[in-house]
């Protein structure tokens, strides 16, 4: 077939061509423009849950008078590695409250006893199993020995391990039995305790552990022993 060569038919050819051609382009367009508005969008979305990913919190410090006027105020400090006397003071106190047994005692004084005890150690790991396990057996239940026995604890050293997070502690123990003419049990015992630090979260925390110590393995052994137990 021959190409038509009447003007009108090559004018309304061009015309055709130009009008078709106006929108494909114009689609075309609007395309690119639509991908670059959604690149654009991805990016800030991006941009945004970054940002909100990496946002602290930074605490203040205001201080005020009697009267209720702000004196001075400015941003808290990030907490600073507690004092070694102060972390030795701490674990000293752990012991204490971990290894007393008290004689018969109401079940709320035990219970506030272990529960200060538990403030030291950081729950979920294998310090918290460790203990939850050894105190599951009644010898070592200190609501089922106050029935026959106080035990008396002195901690003797509270040493840092140099270059680790771990304490080497030793301390005695003394045993009286509750029933007359039993004999005393005095035991010397060894542990060693890791630690880590952060700032306590709750107003029960602060209370009981205010530096943020917390334990995360225990080990101790008994290591020599005068008398028996009644």
């Amino acid at each position: 077939m021959t190409a038509p060569t009447d003007p009108r038919f090559i004018r309304a050819r061009h015309e055709f061509a130009n009008a078709f051609g106006d929108l494909a382009r114009g689609k075309r367009n609007w395309q690119l423009a639509t991908f670059w508005t959604l690149g654009v969008l991805s990016v800030v979305v991006l941009a945004y849950v970054r940002l909100a990913g990496s946002a602290r919190i930074v605490p203040y410090i205001v201080e005020v008078d009697r009267l209720g006027q702000v004196i001075p105020a400015g941003v808290a400090d990030v907490m600073k590695p507690p004092d070694a006397r102060l972390v030795a003071s701490q674990l000293a106190a752990f012991v204490r409250a971990v290894r007393t047994v008290l004689p018969a005692s109401p079940p709320a004084l035990e219970a506030d006893v272990m529960r200060r005890a538990y403030a030291f150690v950081d729950q979920g790991s294998t310090a918290a199993t460790t203990l939850n396990t050894y105190f599951a057996d009644p010898a070592h239940d200190p609501r089922v020995l106050g029935r026959v026995l106080t035990r008396q604890v002195d901690v003797t050293s509270v040493l840092p391990v140099p270059g680790a997070s771990t304490w080497k502690l030793r301390w005695a123990e003394t045993e009286l039995p509750i029933q007359p003419g039993m004999p005393t049990r005095m035991t010397a015992w060894e542990g060693y305790v890791t630690v880590r630090t952060r700032a306590p979260a709750t107003a029960d925390a602060v209370q009981d552990n205010p530096l943020g110590v917390f334990i995360t393995s225990i080990d101790w052994a008994e290591i020599t022993v005068t008398g028996g137990r009644p």
